[in-house]
């Protein structure tokens, strides 16, 4: 897979799909190379069947704020045709992000500001 993305409202977002236990959901998330998790919003696990609590809790810092309390599950994630589990956390938030921990894995991942599109390709 080797496929160029233009930004959406000046933002790199990508469409993922995540899986669990119950359903599947589909969703627009910021590529965030500045973010060491993938961070969604407690209310998308629990649509999709997770138990949100039973995941490791960990405590995420960002720019300016107050430190966010979440937890960390493995969860299918899906990018384009491509599946693979990633790490996501959990937590009360208004923004979907996927951030390096094991997001960037699989794929290379070039930004281009000047065109305002992203490319992303398989890293074998």
């Amino acid at each position: 897979m080797r496929r160029e993305f233009p930004y959406i409202q000046a933002h790199p977002l990508i469409e993922v799909i995540l899986a669990g236990p119950k359903k599947k959901i589909k969703l627009l998330a910021m590529i965030d190379s500045g973010a060491d998790y993938s961070l969604f919003d407690l209310r998308i696990g629990e649509k999709i069947g997770i138990e949100i609590g039973r995941g490791e809790k960990v405590i995420l810092e960002g720019i300016g704020g107050e430190p966010l309390i979440g937890y960390l599950h493995l969860v299918p994630i899906q990018v384009e045709k491509k599946t693979f589990n990633c790490k996501i956390v959990f937590a009360k938030t208004e923004v979907a992000l996927v951030g390096r921990d094991n997001f960037f894995l699989p794929f290379l991942i070039t930004f281009n500001e000047k065109s305002q599109k992203f490319l992303i390709e398989e890293n074998f």
